[in-house]
Formats: C-alpha cells, structure tokens, sequence
C-alpha cells in the first residue's frame, strides 16, 4: 500500500471508504461518494461505518455494499470476512479512503490492503503509518482544520474550509462539494409545520429549555404548529444530553413528540416535508439540510465554518456575544467552559423566531 497521490486506477476500480457512523459524519461524506462515481465510472464503493448509520448505508444509491466497523458482535472476524468475500466478488481493492483518524479505522484500512490510500492508515508491520507524499494537499492531513488561519494557509488548494469539500480535495475529487444527499423515505403521518431538535453529544453546544419554551410559544402565537425529532426518549436523555429538558418542553408547549417514530430515511423524508427546521449544532440538522428544507441551525459552541455547506437553505444563526473559549480548547471540551452559557444564552428565541418567519415568508 502507498499514499495515494492521484494515480491512475484501472477502469471500475473497487474502492473503500471509511468513516465513524455518527449521523453528520455519514452526511457531510456524501459529495465524496457522489464525486467518486462521477470521477471513476462504474466504480464499486464499499463502505465501511457502523451500525449508528446503518439504515443510510443500506438505502444510499452511492453505496453498493457496506459493513459496520463499528457495533455488536465481534467486529474484527466479521470484517475479515466481508473483505475476504468483497474481493472475491469485485476484485482487490484499487483505493481506500480512510475519513477519519479513530484507531480502529485506520486498522481496517490495513486490513482492506488496498493498492493506494488516503487518510491514516497502518504499515504491514504495524509499527507506524504509511507515510504522505510532499505537497500541499497532503498537508491538510496534519492541519488543524479549526484553525482561524486556516484558509489563509490553505486558500491555494480549497475554495472554503467545509469538511465535505476537505476531504474530496484530499482524494482529488471535484464535484459539487457542498451538495450533500440523502435517501429518503415517506414517514407515512402529518408532519407539523415545524421540525426541532435540542439535543447533542456535547451539551456545550445546547440552548437551554427556557429558551426553547420561549421559542415554541412564539411558534404557538403564529399558528406553527411543532413536532420534536430525535431518538427514544431514554437516549435522548443520556446520550443527547437533553435530561428532563424534552419532558418540560413537552409538558409546558403545545410541542408534538416525534422521537423514535422514524427509521432514519423517514426522518429525511419528514424533514423535507416540513416548512422549516431549527436545531443546534447536531445530526438532525445535517439531514436536515441534505433534505433540502430550511434549516435554522444555532450555533455557538462548535466550529460552523467546518461543519456546514455553504447551501441556500441552511441558515446559521450565531451569538450576539460570543466565547472564544470552545475554540482555544479545540472542541474537546463537553460542557461550557463558563459559569453562564453565554453564547448559546445569547441566541434569543426572539431573534431565531423573526428569522423563522422571514425564511417561511420567503418560500
């Protein structure tokens, strides 16, 4: 194996991609799956995620087979086994795309044995990673993405520093980069006027439950009717860092509780129906701008440049007085790194609801 550098491949060749299976890594991927096709015609993709996004691998057009990395059971030996028989079906691996930088991802690229390889990945003997070519392209492999001189150091190789458009240009993919899509699938009742979610993996980047009570009575007063997305309650609670947060929510509003209610395509196929969705920094608003509806994203406590497309429909509302102090700690840090959530607290319901209606005005 050896770094790939924009080598030839034979015609059709079979690639992997690799990425962790949290719901926005899966989305902000999809330009590079879409840019492979476009760039290598009639290509076969393998994709290698997890059990988290599942349901989307499953139903992508851009992905003709895939396997969890990442799930129940024992990963390892069944990984072994699909890349046995994928070989056997579509051939050696031409290219593997490694997405992210978790350990365990950079062992299964060792283990597809793929021709070239973009991304981390191990040396046969296990004692180091296959090393770069020179080049500013290869750089951005050891850049700090976040940085605030970022495109200033990097503006001769990216039009923008969004995370889709990274790593296409890290395989040499031109496509639109700031497309992304999903598959979707009918959710099969009435969907209210307005789609939220309030939960995420870091509650640093939440707005409190008095906020978004102020913002669905608000909603209330204009006739907008509002359903709650996210998953089951219980997780919700401990892995979205909600706490009691939905069930006040719920007691206190007029809100309609749609949590759990959907396979993950229905969740886009709700969400394109809807008139418009608001939510923090997390996976529903991702799908939600893939979906192609108005999103209303609140962001404060994580890097917004990175994270979102430069797309007609997403909306980035941002602090009246913001913290830097995320931003110093490199993300890491789960919780505000303050006494008051100053960021977040800034956000007012006032102002995200007279963009709601000007947005909602305007379609």
């Amino acid at each position: 194996m050896e770094a790939f550098n924009d080598h030839s491949l034979r015609p059709s060749p079979h690639i992997a991609v690799l990425f962790y299976d949290a719901l926005g890594d899966f989305v902000i991927i999809t330009p590079l799956l879409r840019g492979l096709r476009e760039k290598y015609p009639g290509c076969t993709i393998d994709y290698f995620g997890g059990d988290h996004t599942k349901e989307f691998e499953e139903a992508s057009d851009l992905i003709d087979s895939r396997v969890s990395v990442f799930g129940a059971g024992d990963r390892m030996s069944e990984l072994i086994g699909y890349v046995e028989r994928r070989k056997r079906e579509a051939g050696e691996y031409d290219l593997a795309i490694n997405a992210d930088f978790h350990p365990a991802l950079a062992m299964a690229a060792r283990l597809i044995n793929a021709r070239f390889v973009v991304g981390n990945c191990w040396t046969q003997d296990l004692r180091a990673e296959i090393p770069k070519p020179p080049g500013k392209v290869h750089e951005l492999h050891t850049a700090y993405w976040s940085e605030l001189d970022f495109m200033e150091r990097f503006g001769d190789v990216l039009d923008s520093n969004f995370i889709g458009e990274i790593w296409c240009r890290m395989c040499f993919v031109q496509t639109d980069f700031h497309k992304c899509e999903l598959p979707q699938a009918d959710p099969e009742c009435e969907i209210p006027d307005v789609l939220i979610s309030t939960g995420g993996r870091r509650s640093a980047k939440l707005w409190s439950a008095d906020h978004w009570i102020a913002f669905l009575r608000l909603c209330s007063t204009h006739g907008l009717s509002v359903g709650l997305l996210g998953n089951k309650p219980a997780m919700q609670s401990a892995v979205y860092n909600t706490g009691d947060a939905e069930t006040r929510l719920l007691a206190e509003t007029e809100l309609i509780d749609l949590r759990g209610r959907f396979a993950l395509p229905q969740v886009v196929g709700a969400l394109a129906r809807c008139r418009a969705c608001v939510t923090v920094d997390n996976g529903i608003m991702h799908m939600s701008y893939a979906s192609g509806t108005k999103t209303l994203a609140l962001f404060g406590a994580s890097n917004y440049e990175l994270w979102t497309p430069r797309a007609n429909n997403l909306i980035v509302l941002l602090p009246d007085e913001p913290c830097d102090l995320c931003r110093q700690n490199r993300f890491k840090n789960a919780d505000c790194l303050l006494p008051v959530h100053q960021c977040m607290n800034s956000i007012r319901p006032e102002a995200v609801m007279e963009r709601l209606l000007a947005e909602l005005g305007a379609r």
